[in-house]
């Protein structure tokens, strides 16, 4: 994350307690932490200088939760220095790290509302040197985690299947790699000269995607069939082949009403999809989609 500088900040001075400590500076800020007019503020930022650095504590101006805490060189916090930390909306860690003079420096961490760590940066002025990035499936086992190293040139990738077994494995040093594939038959090996990986996309991709389900969705399905009055979530999960065409179509969930059915039948119905590259060669690519319907 890189945080707008801001040039000039309008601050108040007052005392308040915060975590032990009374807070001497008030700001009205926006999103980027730009300084606005208090009408006009989406974050208030309460400060106090500590360990001989300013520290700037934002909460939403909407229900006051604590968004973010954030070090400066002082109180004109236009130079970020020190600790970060932001919070997810139920209070739950979101980002660490450290910057030093306005750039991102040593280990930066990320975790997901539910705790899971999804990235590990190191960076160095501002330049991320080695990440690992990690992939859940939806009960919280690890699908998949990928480790590169811009300095060594190397990226390596490990799979696993939902009960933790290892069944894929990829190491560059690169654009040149092995793939070990682990199958019940054994390990099979394949050299591959190409890191690159795509997803799976309609044509069109996403936009293209959504413009299809909001012009063929009927949302009177769930209101024809008697449903009754609120908001319900299907999800229907597919394959997309390596060909482009889709298999495997089915619900997970069960609202009833004709909502299920409906999707799956709308999903049967559409073209060819941009089949999923992984490492130069096209792979089956698993999709969840969401359709949500509202009876009012």
């Amino acid at each position: 994350m890189k945080l707008k500088r801001i040039l000039f900040v309008c601050c108040l001075f007052l005392g308040y307690n915060g975590k032990g400590q009374e807070y001497k500076f008030l700001y009205y800020l926006d999103t980027d932490l730009g300084s606005v007019a208090k009408d006009k503020a989406t974050i208030i930022g309460k400060g106090l200088k500590e360990n001989g650095l300013f520290r700037l504590d934002c909460f939403s101006a909407q229900n006051n939760r604590l968004l973010m805490t954030i070090h400066f060189k002082d109180s004109t916090i236009s130079v970020l220095e020190g600790p970060f930390k932001s919070y997810h909306s139920n209070g739950m860690l979101e980002r660490e790290g450290n910057f030093i003079n306005d750039l991102e420096e040593g280990n930066w961490f990320k975790w997901g509302p539910e705790g899971q760590r999804k990235d590990s940066i190191v960076y160095k002025n501002g330049v991320p040197w080695v990440r690992a990035s990690f992939h859940y499936y939806r009960e919280g086992r690890i699908m998949y985690y990928e480790l590169t190293d811009s300095l060594q040139d190397t990226h390596q990738t490990i799979s696993y299947d939902s009960s933790g077994q290892v069944v894929a494995e990829a190491n560059f040093k690169g654009q040149k790699g092995v793939v070990k594939t682990y199958t019940e038959k054994g390990i099979v090996t394949d050299s591959v000269f190409t890191r690159e990986v795509r997803e799976a996309s309609f044509p069109g991709g996403d936009d293209g995607w959504r413009r299809f389900l909001q012009k063929n969705l009927n949302p009177n399905v769930p209101i024809n069939n008697g449903a009754r009055a609120g908001k319900y979530t299907v999800i229907i999960k597919f394959i997309v082949r390596k060909d482009g065409s889709l298999d495997g179509i089915s619900a997970e969930t069960k609202n009833g009403y004709g909502m299920e059915e409906h999707v799956i039948k709308l999903i049967k119905s559409v073209p060819k999809w941009i089949p999923a590259i992984q490492y130069g060669r096209y792979v089956n690519a698993y999709r969840r989609q969401p359709v949500t319907f509202v009876v009012e």
